[in-house]
Order: C-alpha cells, then structure tokens, then sequence
C-alpha cells in the first residue's frame, strides 16, 4: 500500500467496534501521512477516521513469520489487519500476545464453529441467527441454553487460534499494524503466543496439502497407475 493509495474493506464487526466505525460492513481505507483513513459514518459523529499506522504493506504467507515475531519480541498492542477483496482478518496484540481475533470468512464464524465442535446443531444456530439482536452471537446462543460459559469460552479460544492460524495460507493482500487499537477488557482474556500458532497453522497446512496429495493420487484410473509405475522403473 503507497502513500495516497485507496482500497475498499470489508471490515470485521469486532475490528468496527473497536475503531468505532457504522456498522455497514464497508470502508473506504486510505493512505495518508504514514496512517490510515477509515472514511464513512462513525459512531463518534464524524465521516473520517484517523489512526497512526506503524506497518503497512503488501502481505504475503511467508512474511507472517516476521510480523508474528516482531509484534511478540517487541511487545506490541494493537491491530493487525490482513485483507485482500471481500476477505480481511484481523488478530489483537496486548504486549505482545494474541488475545482475541476476527474475520470477515463464513467459515471462521462462532456458530460454525460451534456446530463442528458438537455444542449445537445447525438449527438452534439458525434460529439464533434469525433473531433481531445486536449483542454478539455467543452470548445469544448462551443465553438461549444451547451452550453454557466453558463451551462458550472454549469455542472462542479455537475461533481465535484458528483465525490466527489460518494466515500462513492467506492469499496474497495487504496489511497494516494501528499501534494501541485494542477492544475492551471482555475480548482481553485470551494469551495466545504468535509463534504457537504460527506452527500450528504451518502443520495444519502441511496436512492439507497431503491431504489433497492423497486425494489426487486415489481418484487416478488404474492406467494412470500402471503408466507412473513403468516410468519409476
């Protein structure tokens, strides 16, 4: 990202509620003067929405390793945000460690992840989800008693961790670091290391990428079989 560049962000809610930013899932994000302009309607009453930015640039997976580290040794707090298209995820540093993290994926959703996790079924998440409610998914699906705390509190340590993992495998975007935008205390709870789930992510793609090895592999016609095993030997 340069200096005067604009790119257009979908933005997680958690990442709009910290930075007190509408919560239309759109902002207009420019460059100026080593920060970052978030342009639209904002809870403050303001159109135009200021924050110093200490990185910034193009992402790639094989500098996570880096801004996973730096962020750690020096002890950082603040926002990291990785976005490319309609896909931005955001991690939360306070001196340094992970506590809490948000994505703009389906699939890193709670209730999905509730649902992988046997804690709920599709159903109670859809009916959860076609209530009118501004408070955050979790405490809804908690208060109806589908789930209690521990669950709750355990399926947002994978939601974050997973979230967090998953950038080793991001697509190519950009990033940027706002020094000391961190949310409240109640998404403070989390002490995550940057470099754990740096090597989990990294095994979690390793394993994928067998996976889909194997996968190829099973679905060749046995002619296909025969034709590799004359060229081997």
């Amino acid at each position: 990202m340069d200096d005067g560049q604009c790119i257009i962000v979908m933005m997680p809610k958690i990442a709009r509620k910290t930075l007190g930013l509408s919560d239309g899932p759109y902002s207009r994000v420019g460059i100026q003067a080593n920060g970052i302009v978030f342009s639209g309607a904002s809870h403050v009453g303001s159109d135009r929405c200021y924050h110093a930015a200490s990185m910034l640039g193009t992402f790639h997976p094989d500098l996570l390793n880096n801004l996973y580290v730096y962020l750690s040794h020096t002890r950082q707090n603040g926002m990291l945000v990785v976005t490319t298209g309609p896909l931005t995820k955001v991690v939360f540093f306070k001196d340094g460690e992970i506590v809490f993290a948000g994505s703009t994926d389906a699939t890193d959703r709670i209730g999905n992840i509730l649902v992988r996790m046997d804690y709920v079924t599709q159903e109670q998440i859809e009916e959860v989800a076609s209530e009118e409610d501004p408070r955050r998914f979790g405490v809804r699906v908690k208060e109806r008693g589908y789930i209690d705390y521990d669950q709750l509190w355990e399926a947002l340590h994978v939601q974050t961790t997973e979230i967090c993992c998953s950038l080793v495998a991001f697509p190519v975007g950009n990033y940027f670091f706002l020094p000391n935008v961190v949310p409240d205390d109640s998404f403070s709870h989390f002490r995550i290391q940057p470099t754990q789930v740096l090597f989990r992510g990294m095994i979690a793609m390793d394993e994928s990428r067998r996976a889909d090895a194997l996968a190829e592999h099973d679905n060749r016609s046995p002619l296909d079989v025969l034709s590799a095993m004359e060229e081997n030997d």
